[in-house]
């Protein structure tokens, strides 16, 4: 079945949902007729291809038929740095000068075997801090495990134990693997369309946020549905000298939203400003407005004095200086350091459909899982 065809396909993308009562609910909006809501991005979209249109179906269907007519193909020039791991031949294709890697000629199934590609994958994941890998279709579930167990612990769907989300009202939580708990299943159909647009770090409201995320596509838009990832890095970087030295002592409030409660407790933690990145010492800004709202209540700011500090941090999030995108295809796995990149799904391909395996990494060194500052590590701020 291509994507186009999986499109018009209105069975859930897993016998799971059939009966999930979440899914259920957010079925009304469809038998009802009524197009996605238009105060999200996916609705917002769909609205703007085809304005004033009132019916869903008629929405859905002048969409897929100017779709209809894409089809696959490469053409244009790709450039590469051509290397020689271990006897395996790689092409590494930058997505964009500072962040974002596509590592072409890795097989994740059989190449990690030799630990010198893994350090080699490592070294690289360090200094670009998003690596993705091409053509992982044959890739299981379980050897997405032992992919993970290479680089670090293996997490829960959120990370830690210390807060394991079990809410009712987040669609990503609906699906079980009893063979693999820690996976977390990502779906999006034409009947429940569903995407994180918004930037953020992975459950930075833990108080050991996971170190890194790995993501695996299994079945992709044909257009739509990328994910662009900011480099926290060029973040810090970016904020004006008076604003560096103000927060640099600071720390920030994350608050988890109402799909990440346990037990109908909302998670909260309290991190830097600015985070020490553990492993190579850089600084990164680690505040993102995905969770985090506020500075913490032992700086005695009012909202006056805060607004337009995160405002300033605010408008560092997303700017194209920073940020990659990348497309998705069945079979593409992304692992990206969620120590220093923020990331949002492009909610943009309905009707179409998405469905995604994640699974989040932690740190072999429990000492570096709790995120702080260490100034030593800086430049003075010119």
């Amino acid at each position: 079945m291509s994507s186009l065809d999986a499109a018009s396909d209105q069975t859930p993308q897993d016998p799971q949902l059939l009966e999930n009562p979440l899914y259920a609910k957010r079925t009304e909006r469809a038998r009802a007729d009524k197009p996605p809501s238009r105060s999200t991005p996916l609705g917002a979209v769909a609205a703007s291809r085809f304005p004033n249109t009132t019916s869903r179906k008629v929405l859905e269907q002048h969409i897929l038929d100017e779709d209809e007519a894409l089809v696959a193909g490469s053409f244009g020039t790709v450039w590469y740095k051509p290397v020689n791991v271990k006897g395996i031949d790689l092409k590494l294709e930058p997505l964009q000068p500072s962040i974002g890697t596509v590592v072409h000629g890795l097989d994740l199934a059989r190449d990690l075997d030799d630990p010198d590609v893994v350090a080699f994958i490592r070294q690289l994941w360090l200094e670009r801090h998003v690596v993705a890998f091409r053509n992982q279709s044959h890739v299981t579930r379980e050897q997405m495990v032992s992919f993970v167990e290479h680089f670090g612990e293996v997490g829960m769907p959120f990370g830690e134990k210390d807060h394991v989300p079990n809410s009712p009202y987040d669609l990503n939580q609906q699906i079980k693997d009893n063979e693999i708990p820690n996976m977390l299943v990502l779906p999006s159909d034409s009947t429940v369309p569903n995407a994180a647009s918004g930037w953020h770090a992975d459950a930075t409201w833990q108080r050991k946020p996971p170190m890194a995320s790995v993501l695996m596509c299994r079945e992709a838009p044909p257009i739509g549905g990328d994910t662009c990832f900011c480099d926290c890095f060029g973040m810090w970087e970016g904020l004006s000298k008076q604003t560096k030295e103000k927060v640099a002592n600071l720390r920030a409030v994350h608050i988890g939203g109402v799909g990440h409660q346990q037990d109908g407790k909302t998670p909260v933690s309290v991190h830097p400003v600015a985070r020490t990145h553990p492993e190579t010492g850089q600084t990164s800004l680690y505040v993102q407005q995905g969770f985090v709202r506020r500075f913490a209540d032992e700086h005695n700011m009012s909202e006056d004095e805060q607004r337009p500090i995160l405002l300033e941090m605010k408008l560092q999030e997303g700017r194209p200086e920073y940020t990659c995108r990348l497309k998705w295809e069945p079979g593409t796995l992304a692992m990206w350091d969620n120590r220093c990149v923020l990331h949002s799904a492009s909610g943009d391909f309905w009707p179409h459909r998405r469905f995604m395996e994640r699974l989040t990494i932690l740190d072999f060194d429990e000492d570096r899982r709790v995120p702080y500052y260490d100034p030593s590590h800086e430049l003075p701020i010119d």
